[in-house]
């Protein structure tokens, strides 16, 4: 089978590709973040001043793979690079980014766009970031690239993904986890109290409250913390607020609640497509803490991911203990650099990767107080952009 490759450039490239971009979505194993819903949204709110540069791999015109890049101009002392990056990161929380392939043409969609951009790349630097360390995309950009004399490859470590597998029933998962004993204490002081109730909101016309209920409780979480990173900023909101009604239109949105005396007092909100459930993000009452709320409401919603018939409960990015105390395995995520030899990109390259180094560093070795106030102040900033 034949393949060629076709490039959609410029702001009307992600709305032309909406219908094939979704059925190749459906007919794929990827993560939610790959999606055309996801995508576009990010480009509208996060990333409005990259250009999309969006490679289309296709086999007797159908599609079967598509990489979605942006085109920015970055300066560093004085000299203007071309950075191409992945639309969907640096903000908003995606993991596993990269080739979005047909099932079965993992292989040829990601070989035919990484051979492709080694003669075609028409950047300074390509920046491959929250991909999958297990992915195709990885090992195809690898091969093509890590060799070569024409350009510089660099591969860093990102992020710690938890995951549990649901290869068995709710009573021996809980048995192995090590909140068992806390998580039955709570909830049966929970049980005792008025009102108190599990729900799962997926249809689009509670979404609205659904994610205010969410903003409000996530924020409190967050407050003596130095507030939230993933929603201290209005773009950040605003992108949220959109992105939660494209995809509960598409059927994969669940924002899971604990109730109690007419409240919600802890909510999490998760992606699920095909048979796994992805947990974004979540918020509770601190008030309500003493009851631990927050993990009585994760056991209840592992728990009916098992009744329907999840295999893979994720957690995304963050080793917290709340989410290795349940945990089966782990999936890891990293940043792939490609560029050339002239020396303002291999120094702007150089700068990246320390202050990749400097965040993993501060996040393993700082103190907590002290990275509270360091989120603080990063809040702060974005609130004032």
């Amino acid at each position: 089978m034949q393949f060629t490759i076709e490039e959609k450039l410029g702001p009307t490239a992600i709305a032309e590709l909406q219908t094939e971009w979704q059925e190749l979505f459906s007919a794929s194993d990827a993560a939610p973040f790959l999606s055309w819903e996801w995508i576009s949204t990010w480009h509208r709110w996060l990333g409005p001043q990259l250009a999309p540069r969006i490679l289309c791999v296709r086999a007797e015109q159908r599609l079967i793979g598509l990489l979605a890049l942006g085109e920015e101009e970055t300066g560093l002392a004085g000299f203007k690079l071309k950075r191409l990056s992945l639309l969907g990161a640096r903000h908003g929380g995606a993991d596993y980014l990269g080739v979005l392939a047909l099932a079965g043409y993992e292989h040829e969609a990601n070989t035919a766009i990484s051979h492709y951009l080694t003669s075609n790349l028409k950047a300074d630097v390509l920046a491959l970031e929250e991909l999958a360390a297990d992915a195709v995309t990885r090992v195809a950009f690898e091969q093509a690239f890590g060799q070569s004399a024409q350009s510089k490859y660099q591969q860093l470590p990102r992020y710690v993904c938890p995951q549990i597998h649901l290869d068995t029933d709710w009573p021996t998962l809980l048995k192995r986890s090590r909140r068992a004993d806390n998580f039955k204490r709570r909830l049966r002081q929970l049980n005792a109290l008025p009102g108190f109730e599990y729900r799962s909101v997926t249809a689009p016309t509670e979404t609205d409250a659904a994610f205010a209920r969410f903003l409000q409780l996530h924020e409190a979480r967050w407050k003596e913390a130095g507030g939230s990173e993933a929603t201290g900023h209005t773009a950040l909101v605003q992108f949220h607020q959109e992105v939660t009604q494209k995809l509960s239109q598409a059927g994969w949105l669940r924002f899971d609640e604990l109730w109690c005396e007419g409240e919600c007092r802890a909510t999490i909100y998760g992606v699920e497509t095909g048979k796994q459930f992805y947990y974004f993000n979540a918020g509770y009452d601190p008030a309500w803490s003493r009851y631990s709320v927050g993990l009585v409401l994760l056991g209840l919603s592992i728990s009916n991911a098992i009744q329907r018939g999840v295999q893979v409960y994720d957690f995304l990015r963050g080793t917290e203990s709340y989410k290795s105390d349940w945990a089966t395995t782990t999936r890891e995520t990293v940043v792939i650099q490609i560029a050339n030899q002239q020396w303002p990109t291999t120094l702007a390259m150089g700068f990246s990767t320390l202050q990749q180094e400097l965040k993993t560093f501060a996040q393993a070795h700082l103190p907590s107080g002290l990275q509270q106030s360091l989120r603080s102040l990063k809040r702060q900033y974005l609130l004032s952009r």
